[in-house]
Parts: C-alpha cells; structure tokens; sequence
C-alpha cells in the first residue's frame, strides 16, 4: 500500500469558488489558504458570455443599491458599477407589453379591469408600507415581518383575489424563487417587487467581472479545476480530497468552509453530524433556464426607450431583458444590433434541460415572438445556460432550519445562498458570517 504523503497543514480550505467561496476566501487572503473549485472559470452563477459585439450575464445581473453588502465589495475591490438608465417600468401581462415612467402610470396601462387595478393598489400600498424598511435592515430571523413573510405561501399571504393580481405576484414568485405563489413563501417574492424600484447597477465586462476580480486578488491560493470528492473532520483538522487534473490529492487545514449548494454538500462531507443532514436535505432548489438573441436590429426599436427588464406573465418565460441597454450609443449604431435574453422558472426549466440547444432555443424563440412578434425573422444567434441548483427554495417551515442551516460541525463551516437570502447580497453576508464564526 501507499503511503499518504504528509500535507502541509493549511489555516483554511475553501470549497467552492463562487461568490460566496471567493469573498471568505477574500477576506481570508493574508492566512494560510487554498480555495478549490471543480470548473476552469470561477464565478458559479456569476458567469458572463460573449455574443456577437455584446456580453451579457447568463446568471446573475446586478447589483443592488449603494449600500447593500454586494456594492460595498465591489467597490472595495476597484470593480467599476455604473448606474442603469432604465426611465420606463414595463410588464408583459395578457398578451400585452406596457411600459410607464411611474408605478402608478404603468398599472392604469394595465390590461386588467379597473376594480382589479384599484385593489392591487390598494395591497401594495399595505405590503410597501409594513415591508419597505426590510430592503435597508439586517436579514434578522427574529423579526415578527421576517417570520410573517415565512409562515405561509404567496397564495395564502395575498388571500383571494382576482385572477389578474394572482398572476402579477405569480411573476415575481417564479422571478424571485423559480417556483410559483402555490409553493414558496412571499418573502423573496416581495424582496423583488420592492427591489424592481431600486438604484440597479451593472458591471461592465459583465457580472463575472466581481469574481474574475476577487480571484486574481487571490493568486495561487486558488485552484482550478479541482473537483472535491470528500470532506472529512478529523481529530484535529479537516481533510479535503480532490482531482486536480486527473490526479488524487489531498489537503489538510485547521478549518474547512464549505460554499457549495446544499445538496452538493450532503455529498461530500463524510461523517456529517445527523442534525445537519437533517437540515441539509431539507432544502430544495429550483432550476432556471437562460436563453440569449442576439438580434439584427437595436433592441430598443422592439421594446421601446428606457425599457431594461421585463417581468412576463402567462408565458414560458418569465422574464425579457435587453443586455445590450447598458452598451454604448455608438457600439449599436455602428453594428446596428440588439440582444434580447429571457429566463424561465423551475418547471419549465425541467422540462428544457433534457433538449438539446438548439432544441431550446426554438421553444423560447417561439415564447419570445409571441411578446414581441417584431423579432421574427431578426435573429442572429442564439446561446442557452442551464441552472440545476438557482436558488434554494424558502417553503413555509424553512425559518424553522435556518439557524441551523449556518452553524458550524466541529471545524467545518456553511455558507452560500442556502444559508442566508438575498440572492447574491445573502451570499456575500453568509461568507462575513463565517470570518466572524472562525475568528
């Protein structure tokens, strides 16, 4: 038998390299680290693609506010943001696409009745008034607005109302947990009707810049393609194995920080203690799937000025950007094309990942023509992302687990979306939270 040979005996091992991993691992960079990450580019949902004269984020897109925990890091870490100049609020509903410099504006452009317009008016007004404050506080799990957002589904929250309200709010359920109002509780739902409001900014170069930037501050502490197998705590210390490249390795360190999705996790810790597995197995999530146009014609002669992101009801889709918005005047004119990129919830993307590309593309191309039946005959090319883990989905009874979900097994410690919400706002707080937990 071979023996092992003997490892350097690391402060900390990072499993995962997306934006939860790359920011503990960030604030752990002066230590004795190694982050591993299975893919040859990290940035997990981070990822940005090229397409034709345009990149756009085939995960995730902004960044919210100026304050929020996400700004403040890149900011830190000299990645510019640059405000989005979206002047008009649009939504897809009943076939229609309308579009309004104010709330109020865009909901008597509605095609919905006019006693339907009023009551949905009237229950904003309530939810913005007792829920507005918790977009600028600290996630507390104790808070009586936090445990009322997480006791019952959007169904049960909003009670029974028209058919038209029902499908507004069925949007931003499946935008905001990939599942629909039946299923998931309002909070995050709620989280993204406030934050469709909010100061949005991008990323030049795209989202994946954050993390392309936190790992080159990271240097040789991070190692790519480097596919985990198992997480062990021993005596003294955790023991990681890993392929490298076709080869078994081993590495050993005082602490491990796990920030992979929770399913991926159950996996590879060996040993883990049955209260956390209990918890673990408890989180679900739901799938999306990305599909990006590149068009040949300038977006926003299909879907008007000052039209950035379009939530869609009673589609496949449930929601249509213009990546291409935040490019330059004279980069469109001098190409004279446009990018169009839509999304699905979980139960379409499910039934989607099973195609081929091109396959999908055809199915959310015909979606696509159905709301703007311009880009017929217009596109270029197309590109397709799968998620199979999103986001973790936050049920009725999740609060029950959730502290139990961020604490620590001896020297392993969590962190991730799973852990924390606030899509990436949440992750970057998890991995503040676990710096403090090893401190």
């Amino acid at each position: 038998m071979t023996k092992e040979k003997k490892q350097e005996l690391l402060d900390a091992i990072v499993v995962g390299g997306g934006i939860a991993g790359l920011t503990a691992a960030y604030r752990l960079r002066d230590r004795n680290i190694i982050l591993l990450e299975k893919d040859e580019v990290p940035g997990g949902r981070t990822v940005s693609r090229n397409l034709g004269p345009f990149v756009y984020n085939a995960g995730a897109q902004v960044v919210l506010g100026n304050t929020s925990p996400l700004a403040k890091l890149v900011d830190e870490i000299g990645v510019k943001r640059t405000l989005i100049a979206k002047s008009r609020i649009p939504f897809y509903i009943n076939g229609k696409l309308v579009s309004s410099t104010s709330r109020l504006g865009l909901l008597w452009k509605m095609p919905i009745p006019l006693t339907d317009k009023i009551k949905f008016a009237w229950i904003m007004l309530k939810v913005g008034w007792r829920y507005k404050d918790l977009l600028n506080k600290e996630f507390d799990p104790q808070d009586p607005k936090v445990v009322e957002l997480n006791s019952n589904t959007v169904s049960e929250f909003i009670g029974k109302v028209p058919k038209s309200i029902k499908d507004i709010w069925e949007v931003f359920a499946v935008t905001g947990s990939t599942m629909g109002s039946d299923v998931v509780t309002p909070f995050h739902p709620l989280m993204v009707i406030l934050f469709f409001m909010e100061d949005e900014y991008y990323v030049e170069g795209g989202t994946n810049q954050i993390t392309i930037t936190l790992r080159e501050k990271l240097g040789d502490k991070v190692r790519l393609d480097a596919e985990v197998s198992e997480v062990k705590e021993l005596d003294d210390r955790v023991q990681v194995t890993y392929n490298h490249r076709g080869k078994r390795e081993i590495l050993q360190a005082r602490q491990c920080i796990m920030a992979t999705p929770a399913p991926i996790t159950l996996k590879l810790i060996t040993g883990l203690a049955k209260w956390k597995q209990d918890s673990l197995e408890k989180i679900e999530y739901g799938s999306m799937t990305t599909a990006a146009f590149l068009i040949s014609e300038q977006s926003d002669k299909l879907l008007g000025k000052g039209v950035w992101r379009i939530p869609v009801s009673g589609q496949k889709v449930c929601a249509l950007t213009d990546p291409s918005f935040t490019f330059s005047k004279e980069l469109k004119d001098s190409t004279g094309q446009g990018l169009l990129r839509v999304y699905t919830g979980n139960v379409v993307a499910n039934e989607l990942m099973s195609k081929s590309d091109g396959e999908v593309s055809e199915i959310l191309m015909d979606d696509l023509f159905s709301m703007v039946p311009q880009a017929k005959g217009k596109i270029v090319e197309t590109d397709v992302a799968h998620w199979r883990h999103a986001l973790p989905l936050w049920k009725p009874g999740h609060m029950a687990i959730y502290e139990t979900l961020q604490q620590p097994t001896g020297r392993i410690h969590y962190c991730g979306d799973y852990t924390s919400p606030g899509f990436m706002n949440g992750s970057v707080l998890s991995a503040y939270r676990v710096i403090k937990e090893m401190s």
